[in-house]
């Protein structure tokens, strides 16, 4: 609630600097941002149960997802680089958990409950880019983003209302206020920039360009959870490499 909450926090400012002519993808957006509210509760829960190392790299798999869910919905084309950048994707994946030959790594990943719970983000997240590549055409980026943002923390705080948690949340703004902000803020941007960039990208081609981050994402986590990254860290490489190949 507050990762999203405090993002459109954020956000709010830089409203005042659009124009809205109507309204109409409210509906769009309220519909897509129940997908992601769902996605990252499973988000959380797989990197509160997994080794960051092993279940972030998942968290961009969705663009293996998003590449098949854009060509059957969207119409975007699935080209022969396309189909080897997807094959990469799997190859890649099989370094996250090494256990000798490539179907043998795959299978450890798919049985690890906090890669499943990736698995699952992932593809709901490839749900909710193709609902805000069709419902974002024509909209601010920064209004949609803000606005899917509030949609998303009115979904998580109805949730929370009813199992009575609402003081955990205060509880944990006061226990990490710097950090909450900060992550809050890092969300609500990035994903204003998704958008930004989906405005003027095929959605197959603009979300690969995330996998970058995912070197980021294994250094920090070797330096600060101590980490075994080597292995995962070639399949990572694998993994850009067949995202590049998406974006061909």
């Amino acid at each position: 609630f507050l990762f999203f909450f405090l993002g459109a926090v954020a956000l709010a400012p830089f409203l005042l600097l659009e124009e809205v002519g109507s309204y109409a993808f409210m509906q769009g957006a309220a519909l897509g941002s129940s997908f992601y509210s769902v996605a990252f509760v499973f988000y959380i829960k797989s990197l509160a149960q997994g080794e960051a190392s092993l279940v972030s790299p998942l968290y961009n798999f969705n663009i293996f997802f998003l590449a098949l869910l854009a060509w059957f919905f969207l119409g975007e084309p699935l080209t022969a680089f396309k189909v080897g950048g997807l094959c990469l994707l799997l190859y890649g994946a099989s370094y996250l958990n090494k256990q000798g030959h490539v179907l043998a790594s795959l299978r450890a990943v798919a049985v690890d409950r906090s890669c499943q719970y990736m698995m699952i983000a992932s593809l709901l997240i490839a749900l909710g880019r193709i609902m805000d590549k069709h419902f974002s055409a024509g909209v601010p980026p920064i209004t949609y983003s803000f606005w899917l943002y509030i949609f998303v923390s009115a979904y998580m705080l109805v949730y929370l209302v009813a199992l009575r948690r609402i003081g955990k949340v205060l509880e944990l703004l006061r226990e990490r206020p710097g950090m909450s902000l900060l992550a809050g803020a890092l969300n609500g941007f990035s994903y204003l920039l998704m958008v930004v960039a989906m405005s003027g990208l095929d959605v197959s081609v603009a979300e690969p360009m995330g996998l970058l981050g995912l070197v980021v994402t294994l250094l920090l986590s070797k330096i600060f959870f101590h980490e075994q990254v080597g292995q995962r860290m070639i399949g990572v490489l694998f993994m850009i490499g067949g995202g590049w190949l998406l974006c061909m």
